[in-house]
């Protein structure tokens, strides 16, 4: 039936005179609208619908201080968008192209789509004929499968780097050969929203771990903000994979060690110092030690990344884990332990009436005691696991 055409042309202002934002949000992600109101009064969390979620709880709702809504991925893809954006990104994938809300044209596309999708809320609305109807469960799973593109244009290194990165005994010339850039900019899926999601500030520097590519030559990128807290607002990291970090760096296949930690950050401290000092194992015999770390906290390792590293120690090398020592980091020592026998060792604070190192993990230790003593700390827990382990 032919519908009558709008004596005003379609704007935000008009869309949401009509129907609100919870009900489009609601739509276009196929969330139920009490869920949405759930999220905003009482500030819970729900698995994410923009990537498998192992986490009971990890996207959230909120309305900004300009009566915005706003969705939000916790769990490391960055996603955070309002109305609007959400519907370009669930469009782009329905239809398998780009659709841009920075441009003018793809914009009044949303909105025609919205429109037709709400035509009994919008009486009289002209709708494009190309206009149709789209399967949102499909596009949300196709979204899953998609990988995000995280694109960073780098700046130059300046003191306040320096300084933070020197708090956890690693220099900037370190982190230049180890795929760390500092970040003027960051975007996420520009084709769909060109405007960046972040522009350098000096009270909140952001810096990109540049882990490798995918089959589809898609950079696999971790973007990390040191100085934030943990919280419902801010992200310390934002990542568009799930793998282990600092492959690209093991170069060997003769390592005599190769240890796995839980973090970035822990992983390039250690590595400065093996990659500026030499240490020895038996024999007075120069050591070949290697560094990764897991993707995240609760990341177990899976068997084809057990074999990937098992292949680059030489016949005698062995696999070593250093994890918090917290109750998830246990699980994750005792799992490796378990399945592939790899040893582990720990960094205690007195718990259980073990040593207290005073320091949660390796970068930590730097808050409480200087480099030679941290040279002093390794030589000591190579002796111990050459005794304990060859």
């Amino acid at each position: 039936m032919k519908r009558t055409p709008l004596t005003t042309k379609l704007t935000k202002a008009f869309i949401e005179s009509k129907i609100s934002q919870i009900s489009i949000m609601s739509y276009y992600l196929n969330i139920d609208e009490d869920i949405i109101i759930d999220c905003i009064n009482h500030n819970t969390l729900i698995p994410s619908v923009f990537r498998d979620d192992d986490v009971n709880g990890s996207m959230g709702f909120t309305i900004n201080a300009k009566g915005r809504l706003k969705v939000r991925d916790f769990g490391g893809t960055g996603f955070f968008s309002d109305v609007y954006e959400v519907v370009a990104y669930v469009l782009s994938l329905a239809y398998d192209r780009t659709i841009n809300c920075n441009n003018k044209q793809d914009f009044y596309f949303i909105l025609k789509h919205i429109a037709y999708t709400f035509s009994k809320y919008i009486d009289g609305s002209e709708i494009d004929e190309n206009i149709e109807a789209i399967d949102i469960s499909s596009a949300i799973a196709k979204g899953k499968s998609k990988r995000k593109i995280i694109e960073i244009a780098p700046r130059s290194w300046n003191k306040k780097d320096k300084d933070i990165w020197n708090r956890w005994g690693i220099d900037l010339s370190y982190l230049n050969t180890n795929f760390v850039v500092p970040v003027e900019e960051y975007y996420i899926d520009r084709k769909i929203n060109d405007r960046p999601k972040y522009v350098y500030d000096v009270k909140d520097p952001c810096y990109g771990y540049i882990i490798g590519q995918d089959k589809q030559g898609i950079y696999l990128i971790k973007l990390y903000f040191p100085l934030r807290k943990r919280d419902k607002i801010h992200l310390k990291f934002i990542t568009n994979c799930n793998f282990l970090e600092g492959l690209l760096n093991l170069e060997l296949y003769n390592y005599d060690y190769i240890l796995i930690t839980k973090s970035s950050k822990d992983r390039l401290s250690i590595g400065c110092y093996l990659s500026n000092y030499s240490f020895y194992g038996a024999a007075n015999r120069k050591l070949n030690i290697g560094v990764v770390n897991l993707p995240s906290e609760s990341h177990l390792l899976k068997e084809n990344e057990y074999e990937y590293l098992k292949n680059r120690l030489n016949k005698n090398g062995k696999l070593i884990s250093l994890l918090d020592f917290d109750k998830t980091g246990r699980n994750g020592a005792k799992h490796m332990k378990e399945t592939y026998n790899i040893p582990y060792i720990f960094i205690t604070r007195g718990e259980f009436g073990l040593k207290n190192y005073k320091a949660k993990d390796f970068a930590d230790l730097h808050d409480w005691f200087d480099k030679g003593q941290i040279i002093n700390f390794i030589k000591n827990t190579i002796n111990y696991v050459e005794q304990k382990y060859k």
